[in-house]
């Protein structure tokens, strides 16, 4: 086969989420290291991922109006992701000239092997070019759609995602979810105070011509960069200078209220972000054990302490649906970063939308209850759980924290908050919970 190009690479990692269940964050992080793309189509290759994923029942919706006969739904695999990736260029990319997308979709047919398919692909895709923009009427071929149709057409949502987040968020704030979430996020990165401030971060930064601005009004020393490509390049990022993490997840971080010498355990902590944020807090003094049961996930966290400077946080494999007594009664503070459907993220992972079922929830809502119970074995007298999720459903935040206090009536909820996305962070879920006793 010839020289796999960035479209081709595109529909690769595409089918490798969409049919496979790929995390699209892995897949493209896999095929992009074993391409032999420059730096300028690495990031083509990773918006048109992005983007087709994130439009991507609309998307269908628009291929199904030109494609009668033959629905998405029953086409070849290589061939709907063909389309979805063409069709995303033709109506989301508007630097994209369509003549360009449709003739490579057309080659794209023949290269993986599908000629006889190339005339089909090429009549659909012109069909689609000649017949936008299309309105919600039009996709659903319905006068008045409901609600939660046009919803769903409009943000790429499934149905039944919809319905649930406006029962577990309201009218109002769903639609604004919908569209916080549906815009692609800057790279935000928090500066190391451990090693530099975020004045000679951003003067570092701009030496190496990258653009850099703070966010504005932020307790905190965060810089988003503009076009940076792989960050990983910089001198400041190998000097140990900065680290990625979200915004929003330092609310969990404030939360906790670290202090110079405390113990704090971080439950399910990879990558780390919040664990080094928590040193820079400490002012690098006291422990943070950081707890992960993926070996390589654990090691990301040594090597990323290792470059930060950051010598009181110690990783370690630990699986903590395990109690291990060692540990009872020692953290000041216990962050449970619990393992949760996502829904915070769909602006970094907008997969998310189509691989989450319902049934996952209730799932996940009863292995977070056990995570709890034994976190809060780890809790001094005295001393704070923090819990947090990355997602918005009622089973895994509100829910759960109630189920945990009628259980464990020595400790009371000190306060609970939810944050919906914004252009900068993730929406995420914190509920403070201190011990009264033993």
């Amino acid at each position: 086969m010839q020289k796999k190009t960035d479209r081709f690479i595109a529909v690769q990692v595409l089918s490798e989420v969409v049919e496979n269940a790929a995390y699209a964050n892995i897949a493209l992080r896999k095929a992009l290291a074993e391409s032999e793309l420059d730096s300028r189509a690495r990031a083509f290759v990773t918006d048109m991922v992005n983007e087709t994923l994130r439009n991507l029942i609309q998307i269908d919706g628009v291929i199904n109006k030109f494609s009668s006969k033959t629905p998405v739904n029953k086409m070849k695999p290589v061939i709907r992701n063909i389309l979805r990736i063409s069709t995303c260029q033709v109506l989301f990319m508007e630097k994209i000239p369509s003549r360009a997308a449709i003739n490579e979709a057309v080659t794209l047919a023949k290269v993986y092997g599908f000629e006889s398919l190339s005339g089909f692909v090429n009549g659909v895709l012109r069909n689609i070019d000649r017949g936008k923009p299309f309105g919600i009427k039009e996709l659903t071929g319905s006068t008045i759609p409901s609600p939660v149709e046009t919803l769903s057409l409009t943000y790429s949502y499934q149905k039944w995602l919809v319905t649930d987040t406006i029962k577990w968020l309201g009218d109002a704030a769903a639609e604004i979810f919908f569209k916080s979430s549906h815009h692609p996020p800057p790279v935000v990165i928090l500066t190391n105070t451990h090693k530099t401030t975020i004045t000679q971060l951003e003067k570092s930064l701009q030496n190496e011509d990258i653009e850099a601005t703070p966010i504005e009004n932020s307790l905190h020393p965060f810089l988003v960069l503009r076009k940076s490509g792989d960050i990983t390049r910089l001198n400041s990022f190998k000097e140990g200078h900065f680290f990625v993490i979200d915004p929003g997840a330092m609310r969990a971080v404030n939360a906790m209220e670290p202090q110079p010498g405390q113990t704090v355990i971080d439950l399910c902590a990879a990558p780390g972000g919040k664990s080094f944020a928590l040193a820079c807090k400490m002012q690098n003094q006291g422990t943070i054990l950081s707890y992960d049961i993926h070996p390589h996930r654990v090691e990301l966290i040594n090597q990323t302490r290792k470059r930060l400077g950051l010598t009181i946080v110690t990783p370690a494999v630990k699986d903590i649906c395990i109690f291990d007594p060692a540990l009872r009664a020692k953290a000041d503070t216990v962050l449970l970063d619990a393992p949760c459907s996502g829904f915070g993220t769909i602006r970094k992972h907008p997969e998310v939308k189509y691989t989450r079922k319902p049934a996952d929830i209730s799932e996940l809502a009863e292995k977070q209850k056990e995570m709890l119970k034994i976190a809060a074995k780890y809790v001094k007298p005295g001393g704070k759980l923090v819990y947090c999720t990355c997602t918005i459903t009622k089973e895994e935040n509100s829910d759960n924290i109630q189920y945990f206090l009628k259980n464990h009536p020595q400790f009371s909820l000190q306060f609970a908050t939810q944050t919906l996305p914004t252009p900068l962070s993730d929406g995420f879920y914190v509920a403070v919970l201190t011990n009264a006793g033993n």
